[in-house]
């Protein structure tokens, strides 16, 4: 993808993950909470570990939202990613998880 292409929040996308150990990265579906400015985006993690924490959101409807097996949002776990590393948009997140997710952001940050 373009770095130019644009993105909101809800968009399930795939693209290589940065782990902050060493130079390691892997391809992982992940949630845009935001696009803060042309070229970078904040997202949280997607993955099919299953529920583990307080602010893990099950997404029921997985394979309608472009996600290959059962999955879980991790919204604690959050990065500010420049928009070169997506490979591509996999689907969005449906209307009956968004409110979910937001609710949890507010009790992350205590909002």
């Amino acid at each position: 993808m373009q770095p130019m292409t644009n993105y909101k929040h809800g968009d399930i996308l795939l693209l290589n993950f940065p782990y902050s150990e060493g130079n390691r990265k892997a391809k992982r579906p992940v949630l845009v909470l935001a696009q803060t400015d042309k070229e970078d985006i904040v997202v949280s993690k997607i993955t099919t570990a299953g529920q583990r924490g307080n602010y893990d959101i099950i997404i029921n409807d997985w394979n309608k939202v472009g996600l290959l097996y059962p999955s879980v949002i991790r919204i604690d776990k959050l990065a500010t990613l420049s928009k070169s590393r997506v490979i591509k948009k996999l689907g969005c997140l449906s209307d009956s998880c968004s409110p979910k997710v937001k609710l949890k952001l507010k009790k992350l940050f205590n909002l």
